[in-house]
């Protein structure tokens, strides 16, 4: 392993020539991507002197390339301090402090403030005392730091023990491409600028937009069932613009996998029994997980085995856990049965690539997947942690077993403070029959149907596409408790 000095020197070219960084191999792998993405926080984090942001999100998403081009930018407007450092390879939160301190001896001008990008801190455990420690000496204490990594836990649980050394920093996600994204960058459709949360999808301008969009509805649909397939992994994307089958090569999902595995190994799991629950997950899309049929397809000894791989795959955001919503009590309830989905349908191909014979996700599973994902970014500014992962999207069933797919914040909404998303196919009844539902329970709400476009009424029917497509795709961020 290098020294730190050589690592410190390797990794920040740009002290000694601030264009260097267009020779970062991060960078050039970029440029020569076949597309080049420009995700929300990419405009949207602020790099303010004094505060600490964390951005977290599944591996593979592009942290990395997000850090290196925010770093880019402020070396174009002249920054000179600027320090990157990765901790894949560092166990011991006091690496944080002597990274710091020794990146700030060995800089030429080491005066004023800095921007430090820390990148896959969540690979030490207690990393928040490295942070801690630097801020109490001073050493940090004017600088803009930036912190990755890929466990909501890990980011969560440090974030809250840095009351009052984090300035006005915030918690951001960084998640795979969206819908919205892959229409405007990937597949060149023109859509409107502009969007609405899902509460705006009820009133006069949402319902215009709407119709806008379904001018671009041929376009749309055909986009979405390209996405069914390819998702917003980067190297996915890139997959599908470079390959003449225009699909995710076996090689991308097995390195998805692979990276995935390496956290999976690095917490003492098992990665057959994880790969067996991706597999039950597939077949269980749309309705609430068993921990029992879990446990017997994991080869596992308890439910509470299940639920707990659940729980950390959720917290690596492979897995969007979906809360029961209790109407009465007006709160999720992690007790109850919760729904699984994946955070990019991408993700369910895994099975099948690791075991022949594997049993794949049915499409219609695979397309609400892609609304559950979808409706979690929306209401991203209205993330609460109601269990192993940040979550804002609910399920709602009532005492004689209907059920909503989802529900999510509206605080506007009255006394549920959530409005209901119900996801079917382009039957008349099966429409009206949700239509009627959502109406008796919460008043108002939406249908995603796959084709059938009715914009009118308290409920109305908009097909998935055009709801995606019109969703606002802004930073998803929390404020940190303390």
């Amino acid at each position: 392993m290098p020294s730190l000095d050589e690592q410190i020197l390797s990794w920040n070219p740009w002290w000694t020539d601030p264009s260097l960084i267009d020779q970062d191999p991060t960078i050039r792998r970029f440029k020569t991507a076949p597309v080049q993405w420009d995700p929300p926080l990419l405009d949207g984090l602020p790099l303010t002197l004094g505060d600490t942001h964390t951005v977290r999100g599944p591996r593979q998403a592009g942290k990395t390339t997000l850090a290196k081009r925010l770093i880019q930018r402020l070396l174009r407007g002249g920054e000179p301090r600027i320090l990157y450092f990765s901790f894949d390879l560092y166990t011991e939160p006091e690496a944080i402090y002597d990274v710091v301190q020794r990146a700030k001896d060995l800089h030429p001008d080491p005066e004023g403030p800095w921007y430090l990008f820390l990148d896959e801190v969540t690979t030490i455990s207690q990393w928040q005392r490295g942070v801690k420690v630097a801020w109490d000496q001073g050493l940090t204490r004017d600088d803009s730091l930036l912190l990755t990594g890929s466990s909501a836990h890990d980011l969560k649980v440090g974030s809250e023990q840095l009351p009052g050394r984090r300035g006005h920093g915030s918690d951001f996600l960084h998640l795979p491409m969206s819908f919205r994204d892959f229409c405007n960058q990937v597949e060149g459709i023109p859509l409107p600028p502009e969007t609405t949360d899902i509460e705006g999808v009820l009133s006069d301008a949402g319902r215009k937009l709407a119709r806008r969009l379904y001018l671009q509805s041929g376009d749309l649909q055909r986009a979405f069932r390209t996405y069914l397939t390819v998702g917003g992994f980067p190297a996915a994307v890139g997959d599908h613009k470079a390959s003449p089958s225009r699909r995710p090569h076996p090689n991308t999902v097995r390195m998805l996998w692979s990276a995935i595995a390496g956290d999976i190994v690095k917490s003492g799991r098992n990665q057959t029994a994880a790969a067996k629950l991706l597999e039950e997950i597939a077949v269980s899309l749309g309705n609430p997980l068993k921990w029992s049929g879990a446990a017997r397809a994991m080869g596992v000894g308890s439910n509470n085995t299940a639920r707990e791989y659940v729980e950390f795959l959720s917290e690596s955001f492979s897995l969007l856990t979906v809360f029961f919503w209790d109407l009465a009590g007006g709160t999720l309830q992690p007790s109850k049965q919760r729904k699984v989905y994946y955070i990019d349908p991408l993700l369910s191909e895994i099975p099948s690539q690791l075991m022949p014979g594997a049993r794949s996700a049915p499409e219609e599973g695979l397309v609400e997947n892609i609304v559950a994902a979808g409706l979690f970014r929306s209401a991203g500014h209205s993330l609460t942690q109601a269990g192993p992962a940040p979550g804002a999207v609910g399920y709602w069933r009532s005492s004689n077993n209907r059920e909503l797919d989802f529900v999510v914040p509206a605080p506007s909404r009255g006394r549920s403070g959530r409005m209901p998303i119900e996801v079917k196919g382009d039957s008349d009844s099966g429409i009206g029959r949700s239509r009627l539902a959502i109406a008796k329970a919460f008043g108002e709400g939406v249908v995603a149907s796959r084709t059938v476009f009715d914009p009118e009424g308290d409920v109305p029917v908009i097909p998935i596409p055009i709801l995606l497509a019109l969703l606002a795709e802004t930073p998803i961020r929390h404020s940190p408790v303390g």
